[in-house]
């Protein structure tokens, strides 16, 4: 009888659903750590964050700033070792990708530009994931399916030299920019195809055409990469340009550059989120550290100390008005993976003339 009621005990037991945290660490899949919403959520990802010991961060932030992120995590979390793989975007497209269709899971988190992590979601490569902290963002930082919210953003903006361009004079519309004297004295990125599709998405093909072709009429200089572009503009060889970015400039002049800028209206902003590998080894350390990035005391004030752009609306940009005071729209990344073929042939038909 005995034997017969410990075997009616266990047969009952495995039917029963158990908390995350009563289950072994291994036991728990990667879906289930991710969108674990009970009242213990945080003591339950630190009881099983201890077993994984590390996290493995693929990230595009620079070397100089990601350590910085590094060190505040492990302070919080003595008990997690963060392994950081720094690279650009495309090369953490590249390597995330191969390991993938290679079965080796090694990568916790990946960390860039949206329209990249979009291409990773579209083939079943992410897990969505809940974090308490993503109600308090913005719509414009969240993605519908859970699979990110942004934890910084990048502003396109008019950037000047303040010695070559007066106050009274500098552009306040776009449609300023055609004015005849900015001929020959502007530049334009290269790849700012993005910022392109969505100004003509937001205007409309009729007035986006006629807007771009008569901007490139002023023969603009064209630029390769957003940090020369800055550069050049500090150093006088380009008067303005209409597609910097905001960060760029606003760490000029924090350096005495003769730099400023003006935010045009809509200004067009880029996200850059974390997001959970669909594998990854470390699933529990991985949620801890990925809302330790939209924390305000964690990853938002790292952002702003290291001048990026914190998406956390009680966690202001140092200035202020590198986020704040004007219209925006971003990028829609699902929407930039489907058109940007066609916006791009039409950016160097129409802009570069390549």
């Amino acid at each position: 009888m005995k034997l017969l009621d410990s075997r009616i005990l266990f047969a009952l037991s495995i039917c029963l659903p158990l908390p995350l945290a009563s289950l072994p660490v291994y036991a728990a899949s990667v879906a289930d750590v991710a969108l674990y919403r009970a009242a213990d959520r945080q003591a339950q990802l630190e009881k099983a964050a201890k077993a994984e010991g590390e996290v493995v961060w693929y990230t595009s932030i620079s070397v100089g700033d990601s350590p910085q992120f590094v060190e505040l995590f492990e302070k919080r979390y003595p008990f997690i070792k963060v392994k950081l793989i720094r690279s650009s975007s495309a090369r953490m497209a590249q390597r995330y990708t191969s390991e993938y269709q290679a079965k080796t899971f090694l990568a916790d988190i990946l960390d860039t530009n949206d329209t990249r992590i979009e291409f990773f979601r579209r083939r079943g490569m992410l897990q969505p994931y809940y974090s308490p902290l993503a109600e308090k963002f913005d719509k414009r930082f969240l993605q519908k399916q859970n699979y990110w919210v942004a934890n910084r953003a990048t502003m396109i903006v008019l950037g000047y030299n303040t010695r070559l361009v007066k106050t009274a004079e500098v552009p306040k519309r776009y449609e300023e920019l055609l004015d005849p004297k900015w001929k020959n004295n502007m530049a334009l990125e290269r790849e700012d195809s993005h910022w392109f599709m969505a100004l003509m998405e937001y205007w409309g093909e009729q007035k986006g055409k006629a807007f771009f072709q008569r901007l490139r009429a002023q023969n603009p200089k064209i630029r390769t990469g957003h940090t020369l572009q800055a550069q050049l503009i500090a150093a006088g060889e380009d008067f303005l340009s209409p597609d910097t970015h905001n960060q760029g400039i606003a760490s000029g002049q924090r350096a005495g550059a003769p730099v400023d800028w003006v935010n045009l209206e809509p200004v067009v902003g880029i996200n850059n989120v974390a997001a959970l590998a669909k594998n990854a080894p470390h699933p529990n350390a991985a949620m801890l550290f990925l809302d330790f990035m939209l924390s305000k005391e964690g990853g938002q004030k790292v952002m702003r100390d290291v001048n990026r752009i914190p998406t956390h609306p009680e966690v202001l940009p140092n200035p202020p008005r590198l986020r704040d005071g004007f219209e925006f729209i971003i990028v829609d990344p699902a929407n930039y993976n489907d058109s940007i073929e066609r916006y791009g042939k039409l950016w160097r038909e129409w802009v570069l003339q390549d």
